[in-house]
């Protein structure tokens, strides 16, 4: 069965901001990436551009601890409600939170040492609005350390994916559906958005990170899965019984995949992605 096509994520729903923690393993994996690789000092004032409910905010401000300050902005308001009731529960007195715009920020210039987004980029509207937006309130000298999923993520669920298409007799979709994938940063492209941003880039790290599930019936019913990628899928396809008939091929042979290999192993090109303003 494909029940899990007739998902449907309502951000504007205080009770999904309530469970957004759900997603709290992926998030994870790129803040891994974030704190391998940030040089953490002590005095800072610092920005997370995109805190939603508050990762890796409230983890910055334990971490670099109280001679430093934390600010967090996202536009999704009860996000941000929930983030203000974990500063309440936690008592992060250098932890301050802004619903606003990360294309128009509420701050003066000038007034971040640090600024980090953690899969912020692939998300923004607008990214080299925001990318201008951060050198605004950066701090000469100040630093920028971004984290994101590469095209090519999960590429082997692509491939089953196209070919599903090619076999079904439905080739001329394979082009619409690498260009739903393609939408995803590259190295090259975040270099161009750092420098045309005011930044020099100092320092790029990739890792191949792996998401496991059980087989594909699992995977395609995971949360992740269906709130952040499935209206992704579904917009290759047409209407709902060509999707019904396309995404049954995709799980039979992601399910006889993972039962060859022991299970379903989806690889995930990322980055962390440094840089300095000039």
């Amino acid at each position: 069965m494909t029940d899990y096509l007739d998902f449907e994520g309502d951000l504007s729903s205080p009770e999904f901001a309530e469970t957004f923690d759900e997603l709290t393993y992926w998030s994870s994996l790129f803040g891994q990436l974030l704190f391998r690789h940030l040089d953490l000092r002590p005095g800072l004032t610092v920005l997370d551009v995109g805190c939603a409910t508050g990762f890796p905010l409230f983890e910055l401000a334990d971490r670099l601890g109280p001679t430093s300050v934390v600010h967090g902005i996202d536009s999704w308001a009860h996000a941000i409600v929930r983030a203000r009731l974990k500063k309440r529960v936690r008592g992060n007195s250098n932890v301050h939170i802004a619903d606003g715009d990360a294309a128009d920020m509420p701050f003066e210039d000038d007034t971040f040492d640090l600024i980090v987004s953690n899969l912020g980029i692939n998300n923004f509207d607008d990214p080299p609005a925001v990318m201008a937006e951060c050198r605004r309130v950066c701090r000469p000298h100040g630093r920028i350390a971004l984290t994101t999923n590469l095209v090519g993520h999960m590429g082997e669920f692509y491939e089953v994916f196209a070919q599903v298409l090619e076999d079904l007799g439905l080739a001329e979709l394979v082009d619409r559906l690498r260009q739903q994938e393609a939408h995803r940063a590259t190295v090259t492209g975040l270099n161009v958005l750092f420098v045309d941003g005011g930044f020099e880039v100092t320092q790029c790290q990739e890792e191949t990170l792996e998401l496991c599930y059980a087989d594909g019936s699992a995977f395609l019913r995971a949360y992740l899965s269906k709130l952040g990628f499935l209206d992704g899928w579904k917009s290759v396809l047409g209407g709902t019984e060509q999707q019904t008939v396309v995404f049954e091929e995709i799980e039979v042979r992601l399910n006889r995949m993972a039962g060859e290999r022991g299970g379903l192993r989806l690889t995930v090109p990322a980055a962390y992605v440094e840089g300095r303003a000039r």
